[in-house]
């Protein structure tokens, strides 16, 4: 295809999306509409999931020992668990560094002061607190301790179970992973069906575009004009409904998720979601269009491969 047919399939296909006015206009608004859905389930799950694994990086474990517990047992634990690949360090707090830890923080409470005061012996336990190599390592960590030889010296919870943090904190985890997981398959759901109505949407608007130039279209066969010249306008009209259909949504997704930057810090822990989008808006950007292209040149292909007699 040499320069002037190809400039000519493209000036074309930009006289057919104008002509068709209100057509090209619901087009791309349905489209935009599917990829605006789509964008805010990308930028969202992408968001929840480094918010989880900042949580996760934060999280570490905390071993606590019943009062009686012998202090140089603790100490053959801790020297235990740093022998360990697993486990990046081990932090020894002992009853009184716990309990000045507590006074310390509690200064200016004196209501507190004053029932840590009548308490005859140190109510603290001395605990570990252990961080590991990676998230993936905190459950073999906390499957060591709680089955290894030092577990009878470990104090037990209101329930019964080995008082070790992470198994709080790994159910949160576990909700909040399992509360993302559902939110991102009914969001990509209704991320599908809204594409295959945009896909539908696309592919009738370009079939009628087909039987309204079905004259000139006959003309161009008589003059032995090739499939390719033929189609190639049709397929430019379909790259514009999903190029501009692309635009619209950075532009709709940017001022939302702008609004929407400060009231995700209170409930993601400081992290914004606004932030997130633009330090990564090119290749959150680069997904959008080659997903909004694909969508409009895959239903002119349809169209014109079905209604399109060569």
């Amino acid at each position: 295809m040499d320069k002037i047919t190809f400039q000519r399939i493209i000036k074309s296909g930009f006289t057919k999306f104008f002509r068709n006015g209100l057509v090209s206009v619901a087009t791309v608004l349905v489209m935009s509409l599917s990829m605006l859905v789509f964008g805010g389930v990308l930028v969202g799950g992408i968001f929840v999931n480094g918010v989880i694994l900042s949580i996760e990086e934060k999280v570490d474990i905390s071993v606590y020992f019943k009062l009686d517990a012998p202090e140089d047992s603790i100490l053959s634990f801790k020297q235990e668990l740093e022998n360990s690949a697993d486990v990046k360090s081990v932090d020894y707090i002992s009853r009184e560094k716990a309990l000045e830890s507590f006074l310390e923080r509690h200064k200016g409470d004196a209501l507190i002061l004053r029932s840590i005061e009548t308490v005859e012996n140190n109510p603290f336990s001395a605990n570990l607190d252990i961080n590991a190599e990676s998230p993936s390592k905190f459950e073999s960590i906390t499957q060591f301790i709680e089955s290894g030889a030092y577990a009878s010296l470990i104090d037990l919870d209101s329930f019964g179970r080995p008082k070790i943090t992470f198994r709080q904190n790994q159910e949160a985890i576990t909700k909040l992973s399992s509360v993302l997981g559902s939110v991102r398959a009914v969001g990509f759901s209704v991320s599908g069906i809204l594409a295959l109505i945009a896909l539908l949407v696309a592919y009738n608007t370009v079939k009628i575009a087909i039987h309204n130039s079905k004259d000139e279209i006959s003309v161009m066969q008589l003059v032995g004009a090739s499939y390719s010249f033929i189609r190639g306008p049709f397929l430019v009209e379909g790259l514009m409904h999903g190029l501009i259909s692309g635009v619209f949504t950075i532009l709709i997704l940017y001022p939302a998720l702008w609004w929407a930057g400060d009231k995700t810090v209170g409930a993601f822990g400081g992290l914004n979601v606004y932030q997130y989008f633009s330090s990564n808006i090119i290749q959150i950007a680069l997904i959008i269009f080659s997903c909004s292209i694909l969508l409009g040149v895959l239903s002119a292909q349809f169209a014109t491969k079905r209604y399109l007699k060569v």
